[in-house]
Parts: C-alpha cells; structure tokens; sequence
C-alpha cells in the first residue's frame, strides 16, 4: 500500500513547473539563436550578390557590419550593411 502524502504532491507540482519554465526557456533561445542566425545569411548574401557582385571576392565583417569588396586582392570597395 502507497501513502501520498501532501508533501509529495506539491513536490510533483514544483518539479513540473520548473520543468515548463525550462522548457520556455529552451524555446525562446532556440528561436533567437535561428532568427539571429538567419539574418547574419541574409546580410552575408546582400553583401555577395548586391554590394560585391561586380568583384572578385568579398568579405563580410559580422560584428561591424561592413562588406569588403575585392580585386586583385586589393581592396576596392567596402559598405555598410544595415
């Protein structure tokens, strides 16, 4: 014979709360990693296909924003992505 006792119930109750905000929590980062993600891609292919389409070669600073573009391994043009 099993005795619930009314320690244990709320015991059930914290640990399924904590397990929900977890879960909150590990979804909202997926989706701000997969959206932060996904706009770094876009801002490198505005670089290399609209800004240094015309160049050799191109760079993309992520943390300052700037597009290098290249020829000849020279610098010939660089451009801020909003």
């Amino acid at each position: 014979m099993v005795v619930v006792t009314n320690n244990m119930v709320n015991g059930w109750k914290i640990t399924a709360i904590i397990f929900i905000i977890i879960f909150i929590l590990e979804t909202a980062f997926f989706i701000y990693s997969f959206n932060l993600g996904t706009e770094m891609i876009e801002k490198e292919n505005e670089c290399a296909y609209n800004v240094c389409n015309n160049y050799d070669s191109y760079a993309y600073d992520d943390y300052a924003e700037i597009c290098y573009c290249y020829n000849d391994n020279e610098l010939q043009h660089e451009e801020y992505i909003r």
